[in-house]
């Protein structure tokens, strides 16, 4: 009796609060800056004639190791080198005005111009998108503004005492929430 008494008091010491909040928020993570691929040369060996295929292996953003295939099935010339570059994409400065807030994105970075409170943020899944509730009391028709970048979607709704904003991406991103004195920052990578 007195062991389980015991187990019982060492478990409920180590147990958390609540067992349903993540012990790992995208927020926590160390960002790392990216450094992008730009250029490889492979230069094949004198006897290559016909190139069949090339096997790309990458690491997804859940760490996977995946590959993708393309086949290829052409003739070569091994006297000069096969090269692969990747020209990352950036994207201008845009901008959006939503009534109740400004957005701004450039590059990788999504700017919300407010000075009202955030209640609450999360991110959800298929399709990946990062919910944010401020602190207002409003009254207004949802409001829905599409981008052609990786942010696909913003969709903002009333809900009397916050209004929610939701950004629907077009990947799965990490990401991290800044607070600034002039609004929020989110910056993907």
């Amino acid at each position: 009796m007195r062991f389980l008494i015991f187990l019982c008091m060492v478990s409920f010491s180590i147990a958390r609060i609540n067992p349903f909040e993540p012990v790992v928020s995208p927020e926590s993570v160390v960002k790392k800056t990216p450094k992008y691929f730009e250029e490889a040369k492979v230069y094949l060996p004198n006897d290559a004639r016909i190139l069949k295929r090339i096997i790309f292996e990458y690491q997804t953003v859940s760490s996977d190791i995946k590959q993708k295939e393309v086949i290829i099935n052409k003739d070569i010339d091994f006297h000069s080198p096969i090269i692969i570059t990747h020209k990352p994409k950036g994207f201008g400065i845009i901008k959006s005005d939503f009534g109740i807030f400004k957005l701004y994105i450039k590059n990788k970075k999504i700017f919300i111009s407010t000075k009202d409170k955030i209640l609450r943020q999360f991110f959800l899944v298929k399709p990946f998108r990062i919910v944010i509730d401020f602190k207002r009391y409003s009254n207004f028709y949802t409001i829905v503004k599409k981008f052609n970048t990786f942010l696909k979607k913003v969709v903002v709704g009333s809900h009397g005492n916050f209004y929610r904003v939701v950004l629907y991406f077009d990947a799965t991103y990490k990401y991290k929430i800044n607070k600034t004195p002039e609004g929020i920052e989110i910056e993907l990578y």
